[in-house]
C-alpha cells in the first residue's frame, strides 16, 4: 500500500507528523492511503492517484468541516465526489451520520495511534503536578488555568494570538510557561508530570452554530445533539500522548463517548464533572500519587500495545480486504 502525506493545513508540529508512515509505504499500484489535510485541500493528489483501485483517507478534523462554514470543504470532507472507498475518522458520530445519509459503509471510526519508536519505556520522576496544553477558546480553559496556577504546573500554548478574542488580554498569557514548545520537549515534560487536564470537545461560536444548522439533516448527527450548549465532541491527541508518557488523564465528563471508546474510565483515566472540583482533585491526586499510578500504568499498556501505528495500518489493510 502506498502512503501519501501532505501536512499543509495541519499544525506545524502536530502529532500526525510523527507517525513515520514512510517506513511502511510500498507502491503496489492498487491501494493508497492519504494522510494529512493537504491531500484533500489541494486537487493534485486526487488527480495523480485517481486510477488506484482502493483509495483511503484518514480524517482527523471531523466534525470541524460542518461548523467552519466552507460548503466546498464540507462536501470534500463528506466524500461527495465518492473518490475514497474508505475514510477513517476520529468522530464516530460523523461516521454513522454520513454512512446513513449516503447509504454506504465508507466511514469508520479510528483511534489515534502513536509511533512506538517515540515511546520512552523508562519511568521518570514526577517534577510537576499538572499540565494543560492548547488554546483558550472557552470558559473551561480559563477554569483549567485557574485550577492549575497554585500547583507546580505547565501551561503550553502557541500564544495568545491563537486564542478566541474574548479571552485575550485578560492576563492569562502571563501564565504561559512555554510558547510553541516542540513535541519532543512536550513529551519529556509530560513524563515528568502527574496530571493532564483534558476536554475532548470543540467549543463553538454563535456563527459556527449557525453554520451547522444551515446543513440539511444536521439534527440527525449525534455530534450536534448539544450544539445549543455550544459544544461538540472532538477526540484530541492529549489522551494518547498522555497515556504513552505515563501522565494521568483527568477528563471532562461529557454527553458523548469518544474518550470511552478507546480508554476505560476509572481503570485507565478519570472523569471529572464540575470544573470547580479541579483544585481539590489536583491536590488529592498529587498528594497521593501512589494511589493513581496503576491507572497510569494501565493506560500506558493499552496505548503502547493496542494503539500503535502498526496496528492502525493493519486496520486499514483489513478494510481493503473487506471492500
Amino acid at each position: 500500500m502506498l502512503i501519501i502525506e501532505d501536512y499543509r493545513g495541519c499544525y506545524g508540529d502536530g502529532l500526525e507528523r510523527y507517525c513515520g508512515f514512510d517506513r511502511f509505504s510500498h507502491d503496489d499500484g492498487k491501494n493508497i492511503l492519504f494522510h494529512g489535510m493537504g491531500c484533500i485541500e489541494y486537487p493534485l493528489h486526487k488527480l495523480k492517484y485517481k486510477d488506484y483501485e482502493k483509495k483511503i483517507f484518514w480524517n482527523l478534523e471531523h466534525p470541524c468541516a460542518w461548523y467552519h462554514g466552507d460548503k466546498n470543504f464540507a462536501a470534500i470532507s463528506a466524500n461527495m465526489d465518492k473518490y475514497f472507498q474508505k475514510i477513517f475518522t476520529i468522530c464516530p458520530y460523523t461516521a454513522d451520520w454520513l454512512n446513513t445519509l449516503q447509504k454506504s459503509n465508507v466511514f469508520s471510526p479510528s483511534y489515534l495511534p502513536f509511533n512506538k519508536n517515540n515511546v520512552i519505556d523508562k519511568k521518570e520522576d514526577k517534577e510537576f503536578d499538572v499540565i494543560y496544553w492548547g488554546h483558550i477558546f472557552a470558559d473551561i480553559h480559563i477554569n483549567f488555568i485557574d485550577a492549575m496556577k497554585d500547583f507546580k504546573y505547565n501551561f503550553l500554548s502557541l500564544g495568545e494570538h491563537e486564542w478566541a478574542a474574548p479571552y485575550r488580554h485578560l492576563g492569562y498569557e502571563k501564565l504561559i510557561t512555554s510558547i510553541n514548545m516542540s513535541r519532543s520537549q512536550m513529551w519529556d515534560t509530560l513524563r515528568k508530570t502527574k496530571i493532564c487536564l483534558i476536554t475532548n470537545h470543540a467549543y463553538l461560536t454563535p456563527s459556527q452554530i449557525a453554520n451547522v444548522k444551515s446543513i440539511r439533516n444536521w439534527q440527525k448527527c449525534e455530534a450536534f445533539s448539544h450544539i445549543d450548549d455550544g459544544w461538540v465532541p472532538q477526540y484530541k491527541t492529549r489522551m494518547i500522548e498522555s497515556a504513552v508518557n505515563r501522565t494521568l488523564m483527568l477528563v471532562k465528563k461529557n454527553p458523548w463517548k469518544v474518550d470511552e471508546m478507546w480508554f476505560e474510565a476509572d481503570k485507565e483515566f478519570i472523569f471529572f464533572e464540575n470544573d470547580d472540583e479541579l483544585p481539590s482533585l489536583i491536590e488529592e491526586i498529587s498528594s497521593n500519587w501512589h494511589k493513581y499510578e496503576n491507572i497510569v500504568e494501565n493506560a500506558f499498556i493499552k496505548a503502547t500495545t493496542d494503539y500503535t501505528v502498526e496496528n492502525f495500518l493493519n486496520l486499514v489493510e483489513r478494510s481493503l480486504d473487506d471492500e
